[in-house]
């Protein structure tokens, strides 16, 4: 029996935007918003939307991106932040987005089917917001007794 596949939430195209972007922490966080925006965009769509084709399939897919990409958002979160690289302005950003997120998760259709995957991404939106909300506090410390790597890059995930 093969193990089941995890599919990858980004694009060909969205990948490869991230790897140029590997050295510049506030863009490479801001396209995972940018991202995620759209899965939360689009799961906005399909709950506006009773007569589209497959929705619920739709939906759970989008679900499962939102989650990995917001997921994969906040382990790069803590990357750049554990390398000090200031990425203050990417963390105000995602706490502005992320405060909105679990309205739109909230009116999605109530299936019994996606119960766990719309908790699951209630989860990652509310971590995001407090992980965003968290780290920028910490980084205004140490930006305040450090301020010459203030607008820094630090050093980045790979």
């Amino acid at each position: 029996m093969r193990a089941q596949e995890q599919i990858d939430p980004l694009s060909a195209d969205e990948v490869q935007q991230i790897r140029d972007n590997n050295i510049y922490p506030n863009v490479r966080v801001k396209l995972f918003l940018k991202f995620v925006q759209e899965r939360i965009d689009a799961l906005k769509q399909l709950a506006d939307n009773a007569n589209a084709d497959h929705r619920m399939s739709q939906i759970s897919d989008k679900l499962q991106e939102f989650t990995s990409l917001c997921d994969e958002m906040q382990d790069n979160m803590d990357s750049y932040d554990s390398n000090h690289a200031d990425i203050r302005k990417a963390l105000e950003a995602v706490e502005e987005a992320s405060a909105k997120w679990p309205d739109v998760l909230h009116a999605l259709p109530k299936e019994a089917n996606n119960d766990y995957a719309v908790d699951t991404a209630l989860n990652s939106a509310q971590t995001a917001h407090q992980d965003a909300q968290q780290l920028a506090t910490e980084q205004d410390i140490f930006f305040k007794v450090h301020p010459k790597l203030r607008h820094k890059n630090g050093s980045g995930p790979d």
